[in-house]
This record gives C-alpha cells, structure tokens and sequence, in this order.
C-alpha cells in the first residue's frame, strides 16, 4: 500500500509540473494545428465514381446440353477475370482510352501513373451473388466516371474477346489432330490391308487358328489311315474268298449295270454338305474350298471308274464258261473285290493329300508366330488410331454444338446494375477526421514538450520532490513571503491558457462547421470572398 501510494504521489507531482508549465502546451498547439488545418483545409476535394454490375453464370440450357456438349466453368472464369482486371495491360489500355497516357512525359511518370492507376482502381466483391463494384476517386468527376466506365468496358469485353479466341483455338487445334489422325488411319488401314493379301494363304488371319488346323489336319490323316488299313484288311479278305468260289456269272445281271451303288455316293453327299458350308463363309479361293473341290472331283471320277469297270466285267463274261455265268456268288464277290479295290484307291490319294497338307503346316509353323506377330501390331496400331479419330470427332460435334448453343443464348451475361455516376458532393478526403487528429496532435506535442520542459528544469513543490533530487533532510516547509503576488500572477496565465485554448477550439469547431454545414473549399471559399 505503501508503494501505491508513493506512486500516485509520484505522479501528481509530473502532472503538477507540467501544468507549471502549461504555456508550452498552448504555445506548441497554435504552432501545430493553424498548419495542420491549413494543409487539411487545401486538400483538394476527391470524387468517387461507382459502377456495379451483375454476371449472370446459369443459363437454361446447361440442363438440357449436361453431358452433350463441351461446357467450362463460367464462375471460375469470372472470378479469375477479376483477379486479372488490374493486369498491366488492362491498365494502359484504360490509361490510353481516357487520355491520362498523354500527362506522362517520360517512362518514369508512366510507371508512377500505372501504378497510381493500379492501386486506385477498386473491384469488389459485394454479397455472395456474382456481383463486382467498380470504384475510382478523383479530384475531377468526369475522369472518375470515364476511367470507371471503361474498366467496366474492358471487364465485359475481356470475357468475350477470350472466350472466342479460346474456341477458335480450340477448334484449330481438333481440326488439325483430326487430319493428322485421319492420315495416321488411312496408313494403318493400307498397312492392314497389304498384309492381310500378302499373308492370307499362310492362315493366321481366317477364323480357324492355324495351330488347331494343324491338328485337325493330323486328325483327318490318322483317320485315312485307319480307314485305309481296314480296307486293306477287307480286299484281302474278300480275294481270298472269291479265289475259294467257283461260281459262275448270272446272265440275268446283265441288263442291271445301270443301277449301281457305289461306295463313293455317301462320301460325295457329305463332302457337297461341307463345301456348301464353307462357301458361306469363304470365297472360292479359299485354300479349305479349293482342297474340298478337289477331293469332290476325285471321288466322282473313281465312282465313273468303278461303274466302268463293273460294266466291262459282266458285259465281257463268257455265257458259258465253266458254269461260272450262273453262279450268283461269284459275281457278288468280284463285284466287292473291285469296290474295295477302288475304295482304297481313293482313300490312298486322301492320305496322300492329307500328308503333303500337313507337310506344307509343318513348314509354316516357324514363321507363322512372326506373321501374328506383325498382323496384332498392325491391328492394334489401327484400333489406336480409329478410337483417337472417333474421339476427336466427337469432341469436334461437342464444340460446335456448344458454339451454337452459346450463340443462340450465351452462357455468361453481363447485367449492369449501376452505371458508372458520380455523387454531386465530394467523397473525400475525411477532413472531419484529419481537423480532429490534428488537434489532437498538436495538443499531445505540447503536453511532450511540456513534460520534457518540467523534467529538464524541474520545479519542486512538494518535500517529498526535495527528498528524491537531494541527499539532505528535511525539517520542515517555510510559506513565500509574496505568496499573494504570485497567486494573483498564476490567475493571470490561467486566464491566458484558457483563452488561448478557448481560441484554438473555437477554430476548430468553425472548421468542422464549414465542413458538416457549407462543405467549402479553400479554392471556394477564396472565391466568395473575392
């Protein structure tokens, strides 16, 4: 308690010692504030011009064109165009439209009128909605509203000057990878095309894969074989029982030749059913249609030789020969012996041509794993370039049907709320507030000087100053023998202070008068005067 209450003493006695000096506050004040005021008082006046304008983003077609066309995002967009406004050489643009270029006689004043232009210029954002304020303040109206006008011009023209260079660069751009790409297909489609009628006798490229041809073709082979040991095995049968029969020919079976049936006619039918297949799915240069023609023809033949040959042997048969022309038995017997005969002959030639085809697969096999090789690659080469150029041209019908949607009603409008006006009283500067903080300042520089004064050259009015600037004791306090003289003096500069202060604040309060009531300039004011 005790260091609070020294502390307040303290303090009465430094404000004590600057009201001892007051006459430096006053002093200091009328030094300060009669320029302050005069400074604030010439400042001319700034007129600030406002536009605010509405970016329209929705339209009522994005609905109905969701997933058909090529849409960007136009709030993006504008909010990046807002960032970019105040861009250098958005602001020369504007410095040369409203003629501000020509007050600039070197490179420095230009710089120093870009970047004024750049750090005056306001766009804001008002509310959440795609609404911008365009704001500029000036001490001439007229420039304020031409400079915010044209910020405004060039804000609107911007998004459409960018939005149709980027669609006529973008449209350049698919056309031309469309011609690129249309040449890369119709080269892949040449190279398919060449080497499919190239390599088409080796197989890969029919619907059969060419290892299974191989192993149906050893299939059929083993199957001849087997059909031809078994024939073998019949004929060797069927001599040895015509050499143990002693029949004779029937003379009755003579007029029957005509009518035979023979080995080769089921064979013939089925080989007729599987070429009459495979020309469904082949041409007739087909390597298994040309094999199964073949085969055809060769088995007609032997059947017209086998009737010949039956013919021959009954015509050719004595009537009468040992009993033999009457023995039934033995006529069936040599009947089956020239069959068989005849059956192994052409199941002879189907081995032979079954042997030589699977010869000629053998020999391919080694290289047909190059020719699928090369015939993937170009396939898959020509389904790249297909799904790219189908792609493009998708695209392309994209933009253009968003061109025309964006030409039938654009996807962003401009609406403008406000236009550019300018208020018929000025804006600024706040001389209200500057008037206030001048007064204020000159009345704290008087109190510094004040107190700098009273610390420098201190009065002592109290024993216990005298105990903190003096070693020596005090005993006592002793009155001053003028004690009324020096009261009556102490009225005296009060009653200055007072006045000089009363003075100075009644300045103000006309200042401030002027500035709420008249709104007068110096230049006006000089005027009326005059």
């Amino acid at each position: 308690m005790k260091e609070l209450n020294l502390a307040i003493e303290m303090l009465l006695i430094y404000l004590q010692g600057v009201w001892l000096r007051r006459r430096y506050i006053v002093i200091t004040a009328w030094l300060v504030c009669p320029i302050g005021w005069i400074l604030v008082f010439n400042m001319p006046p700034t007129f600030e011009a406002n536009a605010k304008i509405y970016v329209e983003t929705r339209s009522v077609l994005d609905p109905v064109l969701q997933g058909l066309t090529i849409r960007d995002n136009p709030e993006r967009e504008i909010q990046l165009m807002a960032r970019t406004l105040l861009s250098r050489p958005n602001l020369e643009k504007i410095a040369r439209a409203t003629d501000l270029d020509i007050s600039a006689s070197d490179s420095q004043s230009y710089e120093n009128l870009i970047n004024s232009l750049q750090n005056s210029i306001k766009l804001s954002a008002a509310g959440r909605e795609n609404i911008y304020v365009i704001s500029y303040a000036n001490s001439s109206p007229q420039l304020a509203k031409r400079l915010v006008q044209e910020t405004l011009n060039i804000f609107v023209e911007s998004r459409v000057g960018n939005a149709v260079a980027d669609k006529r660069k973008a449209s350049e751009f698919i056309d031309s990878q469309i011609s690129e790409y249309e040449t890369r297909l119709a080269e892949a489609e040449t190279r398919l095309s060449e080497f499919k009628k190239s390599q088409i006798a080796m197989g890969p490229m029919s619907d059969q894969g060419f290892y299974s041809r191989i192993e149906s073709e050893k299939t059929r082979l083993e199957e001849a074989q087997l059909r031809q040991r078994e024939l073998e095995g019949q004929l060797e049968s069927a001599r040895r029982q015509l050499q143990g029969e002693a029949s004779g020919f029937s003379d009755s079976s003579s007029g029957a030749n005509s009518g035979f049936t023979t080995q080769y006619d089921e064979r013939i039918k089925s080989l007729q059913t599987q070429l009459d297949g495979l020309l469904i799915r082949y041409t007739d240069v087909h390597p298994d249609v040309i094999e199964v023609g073949r085969l055809i023809e060769s088995l007609k033949k032997m059947r017209a030789e086998e009737i010949s040959n039956l013919e021959k042997a009954i015509a050719g048969a004595p009537q009468s020969s040992a009993g033999f022309g009457q023995n039934q038995v033995y006529q069936e017997l040599k009947l089956n012996v020239s069959r068989l005969e005849n059956e192994i002959a052409s199941v002879n030639v189907r081995v032979r041509n079954y042997g030589q085809k699977l010869e000629e697969l053998e020999r391919q096999r080694n290289i047909v794993p190059d020719i699928e090789a090369k015939f993937a690659g170009l396939n898959r080469d020509y389904e790249i370039n297909k799904s790219k150029y189908e792609e493009l041209l998708s695209r392309r019908e994209a933009m253009d049907l968003s061109s025309r949607a964006d030409e039938s009603q654009q996807d962003v409008q401009f609406k403008i709320i406000e236009p550019p006006h300018v208020p018929i009283k000025p804006s600024g500067p706040p001389r209200l507030a500057f008037y206030t903080l001048v007064l204020f300042g000159g009345i704290a520089a008087g109190l510094f000087i004040a107190f700098a004064r009273s610390q420098i050259s201190p009065v002592v009015t109290s024993a216990l100053q005298l105990k903190t600037i003096a070693d020596f004791p005090v005993f006592g306090l002793v009155s001053h023998t003028q004690k009324d003289a020096m009261l009556k003096q102490n009225k005296k500069h009060l009653l200055y202070f007072l006045i000089l202060s009363a003075m100075l604040m009644l300045c103000y309060c006309a200042l401030v008068a002027n500035e709420m009531v008249f709104g007068l300039t110096a230049k006006q004011l000089l005027g009326r005067l005059l």
